[in-house]
C-alpha cells in the first residue's frame, strides 16, 4: 500500500521489465507478485512456513508463471547442517533467526551467492529486494565481491538495532554502488501500475490518519531505513 520500495522513482516497478528479481524476504508475495508482472522472472524466498504456504496459493490464484517460490531463510553463511531456527514474532511479517523466541520452526539455508548461483545466469540484471529482520548485516558481510557485482539494484528494509548501516554501505560502496537511504515513514506519490486493494476500508483510514499525522510531525522510525542501492551505469534510469 506504502509502495516504500517505489519512493526513488528509478527504483519503479516499471523498471523491472526484463530484469530478475530476487525478492528476499517475500512473506506471501505482494512486492513478488507486482514484480512478476513486468520482470523476467521473480524469484520468491520466504522461510516461514504459513507464509509460503500462503506464497504458493498467491501464486496460482494470480497465475504468475514467472514467479519461482523457494522455501529457505537467508543467511550470510551455511549452517553445518544446512538449517537454522526461524523464531515467531507478534506479527506474520516479522518473523526473524535473529531474536530466539519460544515458538520456533527449523527451516532451510541458502546464501545469497547460492540464489544468484542456483537461479540466475550469467547476463541477467539483477534486481534484489531485501527485508530478512536483520539478518541483512551478516548476508551483506559475507557477500562476495563477485557476488554484488552481478547485481544492479538493491532496495530493502535495514533494521538498525542489529547493527549500523555504515557497514553494508561501505562494503556497498567498494562494490560500485551508488547508495541512499531514507527512514519510514514513507509513501511513493503517484506509483504506478495503481494496485487495488480491496475490503481493506478500516487499514486504509488507519493508514491514511498515521502518515497524516507522521508527515505533520515530521515523525521518523529511526530504528529502521529504507535503502536504496544502484550501479553508476545506470544513470539513464535517474532522469525517469
Amino acid at each position: 500500500m506504502n509502495r516504500e520500495y517505489e519512493y526513488i522513482p528509478m527504483f519503479s516497478i516499471k523498471n523491472l521489465r526484463n530484469k530478475v528479481v530476487i525478492d528476499a524476504g517475500a512473506h506471501v508475495g505482494l512486492y513478488s507478485l507486482i514484480a512478476a508482472t513486468y520482470a523476467k522472472k521473480v524469484i520468491s524466498i520466504e522461510p516461514h512456513p504459513v507464509n509460503y504456504r500462503l506464497l504458493e496459493i498467491n501464486k496460482i490464484i494470480n497465475n504468475a508463471g514467472n514467479l519461482v517460490p523457494v522455501n529457505v531463510a537467508i543467511v550470510g553463511t551455511r549452517t553445518e547442517a544446512n538449517h537454522i531456527y526461524l523464531y515467531e514474532s507478534t506479527h506474520s511479517a516479522t518473523a526473524t533467526i535473529m531474536t530466539p523466541a519460544p515458538r520456533r520452526y527449523k527451516v532451510r539455508v541458502k546464501t545469497l551467492d547460492d540464489i544468484v548461483e542456483e537461479y540466475t545466469e550469467q547476463g541477467d540484471t539483477i534486481w534484489l529486494k531485501m527485508d530478512i529482520e536483520g539478518a541483512e548485516f551478516d548476508v551483506f558481510k559475507h557477500a562476495s565481491m563477485s557476488l554484488l557485482k552481478r547485481i544492479t539494484f538493491i532496495v530493502g528494509e535495514i533494521h538498525l538495532k542489529h547493527g549500523s548501516i555504515d557497514s553494508i554501505l561501505k562494503k556497498l560502496k567498494s562494490a560500485g554502488f551508488c547508495t541512499e537511504y531514507l527512514h519510514p515513514p514513507l509513501a511513493a506519490r503517484n506509483a504506478r501500475p495503481c494496485i487495488r486493494v480491496q475490503d481493506m476500508l478500516k487499514l486504509k483510514v488507519l493508514r491514511s490518519i498515521i502518515y497524516s499525522l507522521a508527515s505533520a510531525c515530521k515523525v521518523k522510525l529511526r530504528n529502521l531505513a529504507i535503502l536504496f542501492a544502484w550501479r553508476n551505469d545506470n544513470q539513464e534510469l535517474e532522469k525517469r
